[in-house]
């Protein structure tokens, strides 16, 4: 089995652009360090795998053939910095019926985040060591599905800032094991420390 450091995308690797998001390739701006970071994590064992929410998709704002030119002009970029990316896990879905959206999208899933199907395909399609991996992202959505496949979550500054507590008005919003200000400083955490995954008699 192997670690895995799992990552969201918008507000983590790239610019969150607000609005509709991330409509065309031309809208991907890496967070300065973001391809580092994931070298980083490759070079120290970790699959480096994302998971997104892609409601664009479902709103008819883009095409599935779309989202792959999206993700290849991600991946493109990321390389120049020595960055891979070991698999891109999204859902399509949102709930919400909008007129000029893709109704077979518009459905209530098991994979958008905070859901978990995505994080538990990964772990399944990778054999995942889940207590040795991490998540990091922007968004307390992200911080929940971690929580919930009992994954260490770790926040950062960029994007959202894991300040949407909005998106949990009749509950306590789940909160990130650490926060940091982008992901090279989270990556490199976690290189650093790897006994908080779980490697027992290691300090804390």
């Amino acid at each position: 089995m192997r670690p895995a450091i799992f990552f969201d995308c918008d507000g983590v690797l790239n610019e969150e652009p607000g609005g509709h998001g991330v409509l065309g390739p031309n809208d991907i701006r890496l967070i300065p360090g973001a391809g580092k970071a994931l070298r980083t994590a490759r070079e120290a064992g970790y699959l480096a795998i994302i998971v997104t929410n892609r409601a664009q998709v479902a709103k008819g704002f883009v095409t599935l053939a779309g989202l792959e030119t999206i993700f290849e002009r991600l991946r493109e970029l990321l390389a120049r910095d020595g960055g891979i990316i070991d698999a891109i896990y999204f859902c399509p879905h949102h709930p919400e019926r909008t007129p000029g959206g893709a109704p077979e999208f518009q459905i209530v899933c098991e994979c958008r985040k905070p859901g978990t199907l995505l994080l538990r395909r990964a772990i399944a399609d990778f054999d995942i060591d889940v207590g040795r991996s991490a998540l990091i992202g922007d968004s307390l959505r992200d911080i929940g599905a971690g929580r919930a496949m009992g994954l260490t979550s770790y926040g950062v500054q960029t994007g959202f800032a894991c300040r949407d507590v909005e998106r949990y008005p009749d509950r306590a919003p789940p909160e990130p094991d650490r926060m940091f200000a982008d992901v090279g400083e989270a990556v490199a955490f976690c290189v650093a420390h790897p006994w908080k995954y779980g490697q027992a008699g290691q300090p804390d």
